[in-house]
């Protein structure tokens, strides 16, 4: 279902993997316009799992940007059409992206921060997002979402949003909920090539 153009590591640059991850996850949520439940990309994302009840989608979009940058280690990745051995489990999503992924997962820190195209994990409640860009002068984050709902079509959604960034105390608030930390998609080992 992808367009053939999307990119595919493993990547010379950190820059180029960057870039990679958010032309993947622009394409996914269709930029700000959003894909609802039955749109074919959204169902590919999905797998055409948002149709069960009480569904989040929030991990799939992740899971499928770091698939489709060439991630195939089964530790981290949790789809059945990654071409690995083990299907999609019930639970895993954001539990291997968290917690599955070593020294590429990064707590927060006040005076760390997240780069273009890292898995970012917030709560309460939980979520996952990928980073499109922080402009802390305008106090603002820019990511892609799944695990949204349309309002006009009443439908499971991902999108592009934008949402109040801020330090509070030793906390960074995306919107109202804590930033915990992110998976820096650069320390992801075999995504980049070796130098």
């Amino acid at each position: 279902m992808a367009p053939i153009d999307l990119p595919n590591g493993p990547f010379a640059t950190e820059q180029d993997l960057r870039d990679a991850a958010i032309t993947i996850a622009r394409y996914a949520c269709n930029g700000d316009e959003g894909r609802v439940l039955g749109d074919p990309v959204f169902e590919e994302v999905t797998e055409g799992r948002n149709r069960w009840p009480k569904y989040s989608a929030c991990g799939d979009l992740p899971q499928y940007a770091l698939m489709r940058l060439g991630l195939r280690d089964e530790r981290i990745l949790n789809r059945s059409d990654d071409g690995g051995s083990k299907p999609w489990s019930i639970g895993q999503n954001l539990s291997k992206l968290v917690f599955r992924t070593g020294k590429a997962f990064v707590w927060t820190t006040v005076k760390k921060r997240p780069k273009p195209g890292d898995v970012l994990y917030v709560a309460m409640p939980e979520h996952v997002c990928v980073l499109e860009s922080i402009d802390e002068k305008a106090g603002t984050i820019a990511t892609f979402d799944y695990g949204l709902f349309d309002q006009k079509t009443g439908k499971p959604a991902g999108r592009r949003r934008v949402s109040r960034f801020r330090v509070q105390g030793k906390q960074l608030l995306v919107g109202n909920r804590v930033l915990r930390g992110w998976l820096d998609i650069a320390r992801i080992p075999g995504i980049l090539a070796p130098s």
